[in-house]
Formats: C-alpha cells, sequence, structure tokens
C-alpha cells in the first residue's frame, strides 16, 4: 500500500468563543486562537489537498468571524512557496464545504474536486441559518465553489491508494474525515468535526467518554462519528486545534 507524508498548512486564524464552538457549555467568555489548518498529502508520485483553507482577512471579519489570514498565508501563496506548481495538486478533497476550508480551490486549475454528495446538496441550498457558512447565493457575496464540478462522494470510498473517505456527519450534514496511511499508521483528519483535542477527552464533570463540540449540526451523529474515528485512528489531526501549531510533516 502506498504511504504518504501529511504536511499541514496554516491558512490564518479565527478567534472563537470556547463554550460556543470548542467545548459545549464550557468556557463561554474565553476566546481561543484557531489556527486554520489544510492538508498537502505526498506518496505514489500525487500530491493532494484536504480543504483549502480560509479567506483573506477582510473577507472574514466582514461575513464570517474576528480572525486573521497573514501576508503570505494563502493556501496557493504557500503551495508555491513550497516550490510546486499549483498544476501538480491533482486532487483536492473536501471535508465539508463551509468557506473556511474551501477558499482560492479555484487556484488550482488541473486538480479534480471530491466532496460528500450530502453536504454538496445541502451546501448549494442550504437553510438560511447555514447561509454564511456556506456563503449562500442569496448573500451576494459571492462562493468558493459556485461553478465547480465536484466528484460526489457516497459513502465510505477509496480515493488512491492509501487514501480514502468515510462519513463524519454531525458539524455539517455530509462532514467527511480523510483516512491516510503513512510510515508511522493510519492519520484520520477530521477536519471540524470537532475544533479541540480536547473533544475526544472525557468529560469528567459529567462522567462522559467524549466533551461535546460547542458546534454542530447533529449532536447525535458528531458522537457516533467520533466513536468511529477513534475506532480507525492511530494519530488524529483537526482542522482548528492549536497544540498543532509548531509541526509541519507528519509522521
Amino acid at each position: 500500500m502506498t504511504t504518504y507524508t501529511i504536511r499541514q498548512i496554516q491558512t490564518g486564524w479565527q478567534y472563537l468563543d470556547k463554550g460556543l464552538y470548542g467545548t459545549y457549555g464550557k468556557g463561554y467568555g474565553e476566546i481561543i486562537h484557531h489556527p486554520v489548518f489544510a492538508f498537502l498529502l505526498e506518496g505514489g508520485g500525487r500530491k493532494i489537498l484536504v480543504d483549502t483553507g480560509m479567506s483573506d482577512t477582510e473577507h472574514s471579519v466582514k461575513y464570517h468571524h474576528d480572525g486573521l489570514q497573514e501576508p503570505g498565508q494563502a493556501i496557493h501563496e504557500q503551495i508555491t512557496s513550497l516550490g510546486i506548481a499549483l498544476e501538480e495538486i491533482e486532487i483536492i478533497i473536501f471535508t465539508h464545504l463551509h468557506w473556511d476550508h474551501t477558499y482560492n480551490m479555484k487556484k488550482f486549475t488541473k486538480a479534480r474536486y471530491f466532496a460528500s454528495e450530502i453536504e454538496y446538496r445541502f451546501a448549494i441550498d442550504p437553510i438560511p441559518f447555514y447561509w454564511n457558512s456556506y456563503e449562500a447565493p442569496v448573500l451576494g457575496i459571492g462562493c468558493p465553489f459556485e461553478g465547480c464540478k465536484f466528484h460526489l462522494v457516497q459513502g465510505e470510498e477509496e480515493i488512491v491508494d492509501g487514501v480514502r473517505v468515510f462519513p463524519t456527519p454531525g458539524h455539517s450534514p455530509g462532514h467527511m474525515a480523510v483516512q491516510v496511511q503513512t510510515e508511522g499508521g493510519v492519520y484520520v483528519l477530521v477536519g471540524d468535526l470537532v475544533l479541540l483535542k480536547e473533544n475526544f477527552e472525557p468529560n469528567k464533570d459529567k462522567g462522559w467518554p467524549f466533551t461535546p463540540p460547542g458546534r454542530f449540526a447533529n449532536i447525535v451523529e458528531v458522537w457516533k462519528s467520533m466513536e468511529e474515528v477513534r475506532r480507525r485512528a492511530d494519530h488524529i489531526l483537526l482542522a482548528h486545534e492549536p497544540s498543532q501549531l509548531g509541526r509541519d510533516v507528519y509522521p
């Protein structure tokens, strides 16, 4: 089986209330500086992105959250700085289609885009509560994936040898995780299923095996998805976990 390295690429910051987003009912008023990660998989002669990260600072603050994208942090700028031509990215897998995971995707003109069919169908016609998350056409602010053609995944699918996706709904209706074979074992990239590593730790006050996140579309699905990730993964990587800062390549 092909093995891969996983390069972590920080595309910016989001500043979010811990109780509202990170840990359900715990930490209200504490603002966490969350990195916004995308990931580059390299192996078997392939270059694959998982998500493409967030927008520039002005757009983020105006339409979404207080945050920051520093000069040079946009995903296409960082790929170029690694000495990789944008045309070398052959596949982009999206854990979900929220704005902070899809920006600048059109810069990768040769890439094939993969997303869950459930996610895509919801994203193009979300309920009003999620208009901003998907930058719905009704807002008139543009949308990162407008006009893009996706390979729509139904359930679990092997994308290429050593890389597969499987459903992890809960944060969004069609969220999916990416399972990657490496020389250091199986890594699962969980996107926004949870925002903090703390979510996979027990809630000792309640006696629960997990500490649920604060932001979700369906908490029952989140819980079952967390159980499935724990079952599969030797290692778990999140899209917004601050403790992952300072590490470039896994394993």
